[in-house]
Order: C-alpha cells, then structure tokens, then sequence
C-alpha cells in the first residue's frame, strides 16, 4: 500500500487537469460556468482525486482557484512539471519528496549559476522574481528570437554539462517569446507520472485534460485523455497521430464543446461524472 494514498485498496477516479483554455471557463462563457459547477459539485460527492497540472507559479494557481471559484484539488502540479503541492491540514505544503527527487536530478547545478552564465546573451529578459522557482529559470525574448536564443542556451547548457534544457513557446498576449529552463526530462507529464507512482494511481485511473502544446506530453503518456474543443488541430492530429502508433487510440476523447465544458463532456464520456 502506497504511504501517499490512504485509500490505496479503493480504486479512485483522478482528474488532472491543465487550467488556462482547460478548466478555467472562458471569458463570458455561461455554458462554461454552468459546467464548472456541475465539475465542482461531482467533486464534492464523488470520492475522486482533483490534480492541477499548469505551467503557473503557485501563487498564481491559489489566485486562480480563488477567482475563477475553481473546486480545490488534492495536488496541484505546477511551474511546468518543477513543483508539486499537496493539500494537508486545509493548506498547500510544498511536496519535499519531489524536490529531493530534483535536487538528485540535477546534483549540484543551481539557479544563480545557470544566471550568471547567461547574463551575456543579448535580448534575454530575466522574468520577475515571482516567475523563477528553485528548479525554473525564466527569460522572455523578441519572440523572433526565442528559436535562436533556445538553441543557444542549449548549447551552453551541454557545453558546460550542466543537467538542465531551454524550452521555448510564444505567448500571444504579450507578444513576445517564453523561455525556461528546466531539469532536463522534467514536464508537466514527467511530475505527473512521477506523483502518480508515487501516490499509486494506476494509469487506468487518470484522465488528463489539456487543450495546448504543452499538454502533449501528458495527453499521451499512457492515461485517458480529453481535448477539449478549443485546442488547435495541429495538436489534436498530433495527439490522434500519437495515440494511434501506440495502439491506443480507444484512450482519446476530443470534445465537441471548448474548455470547462469538453472537460465534463469528456468526463461524462469516461464515466467519471
């Protein structure tokens, strides 16, 4: 029996859910508030697990549940895969057994170093102090830049071998390019699969739902997936293309409804809600 999971012998039902486009309703989306209180409801009666599992900082995540009146999950996974939280005594503690796992991960290799080694490429922007964790390093960049400026941080990362890697995606509301550096391996899949094991929830008991590149990972790692209506087709033929060589196409429900309301259509689908 699993020390994480006191109710190892009862199978649980586990959401895990991206929040932004995912779980968080849409802007002036009655549907989608109408289907975030039928999400919340089922959660409060139904013995299942609710996982976050976002690339925002943790404050920003406990901001959001406040805000958007999102269900308080068990865990929250966040920091794109580099921090997980769990809920003990009604507050959010930091998992420890996570962070020595990437203190393993990543031996001696620290933020302030990988900095310092940086502070010589020109148009890289250090992102607020809110945006950097412990094992996250974040810069923003001239988004026509973020390719070039990934390759190179890649470089030098190996040159110096140095255990982490430079991920890069656009944000198109500020109209520049996203840059961080995580443990090489780590993702929002990696700390899923990780807290899974660790918690023992089979593959068979998890549904993951996400709606951008960041979740392909996850929405294909093994458990069911849900991609909720508003996710580009680039990625739902990604995943579909994915799922398929692995034979597990059966695993996939692309939802006709966008956001919070294709992640209860696809829990309905799974018979979760």
């Amino acid at each position: 029996m699993s020390k994480l999971n006191n109710q190892s012998e009862i199978i649980r039902k586990v959401l895990a859910t991206d929040l932004d486009g995912t779980l968080i309703p849409l802007p002036d989306s009655e549907e989608n508030q109408s289907s975030l209180a039928e999400i919340s409801k089922a959660f409060e009666i139904k013995d299942l697990v609710l996982i976050y599992c976002t690339g925002r900082h943790f404050e920003s995540v406990v901001d959001a549940i406040s805000i958007e009146k999102l269900p308080r999950p068990e865990w929250i996974i966040c920091d794109v895969g580099t921090s997980i939280y769990r809920i003990t005594d009604g507050r959010y503690i930091s998992f420890e057994a996570y962070n020595k796992h990437l203190e393993d991960l990543t031996h001696t290799s620290s933020r302030p170093g990988m900095q310092s080694l940086l502070e010589g490429l020109p148009g890289l922007i250090l992102q607020q102090e809110d945006h950097q964790q412990e094992f996250k390093l974040s810069y923003e960049c001239e988004s026509s830049r973020t390719d070039s400026l990934v390759e190179k941080i890649n470089e030098l990362l190996h040159d110096f071998k140095i255990p982490y890697e430079a991920h890069g995606s656009l944000d198109p509301f500020l109209n520049c390019g996203l840059i961080d550096l995580l443990p090489r391996g780590v993702s929002k899949a990696y700390a899923l699969k990780w807290l899974a094991q660790h918690a023992g929830y089979g593959a068979d008991q998890v549904i993951y739902a996400g709606d951008s590149g960041n979740d392909f990972l996850a929405l294909t790692s093994g458990c069911r997936a849900i991609l909720v209506a508003n996710a580009g087709k680039e990625l739902t033929d990604k995943v579909k293309a994915a799922l398929k060589a692995k034979k597990k196409s059966y695993a996939l429900y692309v939802a006709k409804k966008q956001a919070t309301s294709g992640v209860l259509e696809g829990c309905r689908h799974f018979k979760w809600i």
